[in-house]
């Protein structure tokens, strides 16, 4: 299940650790993380395994949050995983070039807490499952990744996911399909998404009761004032204002020449 992640704009470190670093800018993906939170499949108690694969491309920088850094250039060096003198919460960032960075839905999917900053263009993600399962993730962070294609399900079993997203470019993305469902406590305004290449949201928001009517209103106002793609099929579980713009809005979409196919809780 390939999920691509290009994570750019070198911060200091080298081979191997180093103590004692000058404090760096927030320029990568950097994120908190729990290694006490094992799971089935995961590293230790004491450990974080960075969830890299044979088809992905590394030179890149890591800060492990305990003074340690190393540059990890193949997916099965020995330093992508990190043993901590003791178990607890780290904040770890990356800068460099990592492309492809799954968890999959499995190894340390549990361990990963907040993320405070996507990396803006440093940070790109073209393919599917890239945080699945995730059901500690949140996003504190206020920039955005690079994202492109189809990058389905990226959110998925994501339950405590509220939020971090709105600011997002999705003007080259292609598939949403699963891409928040079961992330049981979404509710934030998305409106504001660029989603003119978008094939298919099927499955996007399924099981998410949290999204509230007045966010899917304004998701329906702001994206039927796009230009769409077509036949496009869109499924959320949240009902919309009656006779007023919103419904006027979808109207919009699932008419002619939209076409779009949208399951949704009905009107309110």
């Amino acid at each position: 299940m390939p999920t691509g992640i290009y994570i750019g704009v070198a911060v200091g470190g080298g081979g191997g650790s180093s103590e004692g670093a000058e404090p760096r800018p927030s320029s990568g993906f950097k994120f908190n993380m729990e290694t006490s939170n094992v799971s089935s499949g995961s590293s230790g108690a004491t450990s974080f395994k960075l969830p890299l694969g044979s088809m992905g491309t590394y030179n890149f920088d890591i800060d492990w949050g305990d003074g340690s850094s190393d540059t990890i250039t193949v997916y099965n060096q020995s330093e992508a995983t990190h043993v901590y003198a003791s178990s607890g919460a780290y904040l770890v960032e990356i800068t460099g070039t990592c492309e492809y960075f799954s968890f999959g839905n499995g190894g340390d999917k549990l361990k990963i807490l907040d993320v405070e900053n996507w990396g803006g263009t440093n940070l790109t993600i073209n393919a599917r499952y890239a945080f699945w399962g995730c059901a500690n993730l949140t996003s504190s962070a206020t920039d955005s990744p690079t994202v492109s294609g189809d990058i389905g399900f990226m959110f998925k079993q994501c339950p405590a996911l509220v939020s971090g997203l709105s600011g997002w470019d999705m003007s080259n993305v292609t598939s949403l399909i699963s891409f928040l469902s079961y992330a049981t406590t979404f509710n934030e305004d998305i409106s504001g998404w660029n989603i003119s290449g978008v094939t298919t949201f099927s499955n996007f928001l399924r099981r998410v009761s949290s999204f509230s009517t007045a966010n899917y209103d304004a998701l329906l106002i702001g994206w039927s004032a796009q230009t769409v793609q077509t036949s496009v099929t869109f499924t959320c579980n949240t009902q919309y204002t009656s006779g007023g713009t919103a419904e006027a809005a979808r109207t919009t979409l699932t008419s002619s020449p939209q076409n779009w196919s949208i399951t949704d809780a009905g009107a309110a």
